[in-house]
C-alpha cells in the first residue's frame, strides 16, 4: 500500500470519527447585521413593511475550493398587530467532498411596546434541515483490498440526513440602542450521516448588541451621518467567537471596520493567539431603498493571508418607502 493510499485510508477514518462524533458549528456572517433572520428570529419583520435579502460568502479561497454560504430571505411586517412573518433558505458547502446542508426555515416575531420609544421583542424559527455529503471522491479500506474497486461496499455511512431544527430569540431596543439574544437547535437533533451514530447538534446562544448616535451635532433624528457601534458574541459547545466593530454612515454610503476574535479572554493552546481577522466593509443604498455591501476579512491567525481571506456581498430590497411620519417605529439595528 503505497502512501497516498495511507493517507486517504487516514482521511477516511478521520472522516468517519468526526461525522459520529464532533458537533458541528454552523456557517457565520461577517456582515451578521445583513442577515437577520439568521441571527435572530425576534429580527423578523424589523422593517418598515417588506424586505428581500441575499447574502453570500465564500471563505477561504486559497484552500480550494473554499467554503461557500448562500442564503436568500424574505419577511413582512404586520404594524397593526405588532409581529412579523418570513421565510429564510440557507445553504452551506464545506470542503471538496460536498459536506452540504440546506435549512428552509419559517419565522415568526411579535413585539410588545413598553412606551413610545422602548420595546421587547420575541421570535421562533421552525427549521427543515438536509445534510449530506458525497463519498464519490472517498478511497476507503475495501476498495484498496479489492483490488481498487470502483466503488465501496461499506454500508455504515449515510450520504443524507434531514431533521427538524428550531430557534428561539428576544430583544430590548430604544431609538438609539438595542440588545438582544437568540437559542438556536433547541431541540438538539441528531445529525449524523453514519448509520446508527449519534453527533447531537449542540445549541449555539448569541448575544448582540449595539448602540447608534449621530457624528454631525445634529439631533439623533435629523443627522444625515451616524455611527453605530456593535458587537456580537456566539458560542457553540466548546467554541465561541467575538466580533466588534463600527459603521459610519453619510446620506446613501457606509463603511466599516470589524475585528474577530478573543485574544485576552481565551487561546486554544500555548503561544496561539485568539486572533482570527479583520473586516473591512463598504455600501451603498440607493433612492429606491436597494442596499448593496461588500466586506472582505484579512485572517490575522496562523492560517495568514495564504488562506485568501473571506469574500462577503448582501443585497436587500425594502418596500414601501417608509413614510416621514410613521406611527410605528422599527428596530433601529444595524440593517441595510
Amino acid at each position: 500500500m503505497n502512501a497516498g493510499r495511507n493517507r486517504s485510508l487516514l482521511l477516511l477514518t478521520l472522516m468517519l470519527m468526526t461525522l459520529q462524533r464532533a458537533k458541528a458549528q454552523d456557517p457565520q456572517f461577517s456582515q451578521f447585521y445583513a442577515a437577520p433572520q439568521y441571527v435572530n428570529p425576534a429580527l423578523t419583520g424589523n422593517t418598515h413593511q417588506d424586505r428581500i435579502g441575499l447574502n453570500y460568502r465564500l471563505q477561504w479561497p486559497g484552500v480550494q475550493p473554499g467554503y461557500e454560504t448562500y442564503m436568500a430571505a424574505y419577511d413582512h411586517r404586520f404594524s397593526t398587530v405588532n409581529a412579523g412573518i418570513g421565510g429564510m433558505v440557507l445553504r452551506d458547502k464545506a470542503g471538496t467532498n460536498g459536506l452540504t446542508f440546506t435549512t428552509i426555515g419559517l419565522n415568526y416575531s411579535y413585539e410588545a411596546r413598553i412606551n413610545y420609544k422602548r420595546a421587547v421583542r420575541g421570535g421562533l424559527r421552525l427549521g427543515y434541515t438536509m445534510r449530506g455529503t458525497d463519498p464519490s471522491g472517498y478511497l476507503f479500506a475495501d476498495q484498496v483490498i479489492r483490488d481498487n474497486a470502483a466503488q465501496s461496499v461499506e454500508a455504515n455511512l449515510v450520504e443524507r440526513v434531514s431533521y427538524l431544527d428550531m430557534a428561539a430569540g428576544f430583544m430590548y431596543y430604544s431609538e438609539q440602542f438595542y440588545v438582544g439574544t437568540s437559542f438556536n437547535h433547541i431541540n438538539r437533533p441528531n445529525q449524523s450521516l453514519v448509520l446508527g451514530g449519534e453527533a447531537r447538534l449542540q445549541v449555539r446562544t448569541t448575544v448582540h448588541a449595539g448602540y447608534s448616535f449621530a457624528t454631525d451635532g445634529r439631533s439623533f433624528s435629523k443627522a444625515d451621518t451616524r455611527m453605530t457601534l456593535a458587537a456580537h458574541y456566539k458560542a457553540q459547545g466548546k467554541w465561541d467567537q467575538f466580533d466588534m466593530g463600527f459603521y459610519l454612515s453619510h446620506h446613501q454610503l457606509m463603511g466599516g471596520l470589524w475585528y474577530r476574535g478573543l485574544p485576552v479572554v481565551k487561546a486554544y493552546q500555548q503561544g496561539y493567539g485568539n486572533d482570527e481577522s479583520v473586516i473591512l466593509m463598504a455600501g451603498l443604498e440607493l433612492d429606491q431603498q436597494f442596499r448593496v455591501i461588500y466586506s472582505y476579512d484579512i485572517t490575522i491567525s496562523k492560517l495568514t493571508m495564504r488562506s485568501g481571506g473571506a469574500h462577503e456581498i448582501s443585497l436587500q430590497y425594502e418596500w414601501p418607502r417608509k413614510a416621514k411620519n410613521r406611527k410605528h417605529r422599527t428596530v433601529p439595528c444595524p440593517k441595510f
